[in-house]
């Protein structure tokens, strides 16, 4: 796959899927900026929901940005990934994701998150949301 720069452009929402599982063409936009002559900005993988996501996978941030460097494309990746788990798993996982609040943020992601976003986010917001509301302002509407 090519490479992104993620500071001209953010990632694809984290309610777009790929095989039932949301999250995924997001951390898969995230990993082609970690290639050489991407840019990744201020984005991360491997902490928060692409964190919860790579644990379902079963596999490292490292293992899954070189899964998506060998990938000759995004049905290969699927592919690729559809060995680790079923499309009803990753739809069932897809359903705890798109509900997740900034109250289940964790005692150790705590610090990092509020230094990012802020510690008045209402605690009831759904952090998709949020995620979506960070690129806007960053980037505009898309």
């Amino acid at each position: 796959m090519t490479p992104l720069d993620l500071t001209k452009a953010p990632p694809r929402s984290p309610r777009e899927e790929l095989g039932g599982l949301c999250m995924l063409p997001r951390m898969i936009d995230i990993a082609r900026a970690k290639l050489p002559g991407g840019d990744i900005g201020e984005y991360q993988i491997g902490r928060g929901m692409s964190g919860l996501v790579l644990r379902h996978l079963g596999m490292s941030a490292d293992e899954f940005v070189e899964c998506v460097r060998t990938a000759t494309s995004e049905t290969d990746l699927r592919a690729q990934l559809s060995i680790r788990k079923t499309a009803k798993e990753n739809r069932m996982v897809s359903l705890r994701l798109r509900r997740v609040t900034v109250a289940d943020v964790p005692e150790d992601l705590r610090e990092s998150f509020e230094r990012f976003y802020g510690a008045n986010v209402p605690r009831d917001k759904r952090v998709f949301g949020l995620l979506e509301e960070d690129d806007a302002q960053a980037f505009g509407v898309k």
